[in-house]
């Protein structure tokens, strides 16, 4: 994950970046168990979501990030029945996602997350966006022994929808890192 601008600085091209506010939060959030994790589930996206696919998002900012988050997730957790079908709808092509299925193949996934371990979605922070093309979106997690993690990620637009674009193999850039507090400027995800 190559980028022209540091994971702090937000950035969408040139062209749009009077017309595009990335820190608007998603509307409607709901929150739906998958795996033993809480994804939230918005009006920005998806239309559709079932155990094998999650799919229809917004073109906006909010949408590209309930994506990189509900992308992350299940395809973190997927279990071995759905897993293939979550990968053709949810991840974008290329050897990022080549390598994922490569090792996927190698595990087996047929249980939950377990509660004393499951991480919760907290809140997200778009560092680049670029319209209707691509979002870097951190996502922010608290764990139970009260830790936080920034998960980076990519989508792209990709057949009218966000796709989880997954790392090239040989990439050294480091995926998900502890904090110790979440940023002032990240769009909060708290359950109510």
């Amino acid at each position: 994950m190559t980028s022209a601008c540091s994971r702090s600085e937000h950035r969408t091209s040139d062209a749009d970046a009077d017309a595009v506010d990335v820190s608007v939060a998603p509307t409607g959030i709901r929150w739906t168990d998958y795996q033993g994790v809480a994804i939230p589930l918005s009006e920005q996206g998806p239309r559709t979501y079932t155990p094998a696919v999650a799919v229809g998002f917004d073109r906006a900012p909010s949408g590209a990030a309930i994506a990189a988050i509900v992308h992350t997730t299940r395809m973190s957790l997927a279990p071995d029945s759905t897993w293939a079908q979550i990968a053709a709808a949810e991840l974008a092509p290329g050897p990022g996602k080549d390598a994922w299925a490569t090792a996927r193949v190698l595990i087996s996934i047929t249980g939950p997350a377990e509660s004393e371990t499951a991480p919760r979605i907290v809140g997200y922070r778009i560092s680049e966006y670029v319209l209707d093309m691509r979002a870097q979106v951190t996502v922010f997690t608290a764990y139970p022994d009260a830790s936080l993690a920034a998960t980076h990620t990519v989508v792209v637009w990709l057949g009218e929808d966000w796709r989880l674009q997954l790392p090239d193999p040989g990439s050294t850039d480091r995926l998900v890192e502890p904090v110790h507090r979440i940023p002032d400027d990240a769009v909060r995800l708290e359950r109510s």
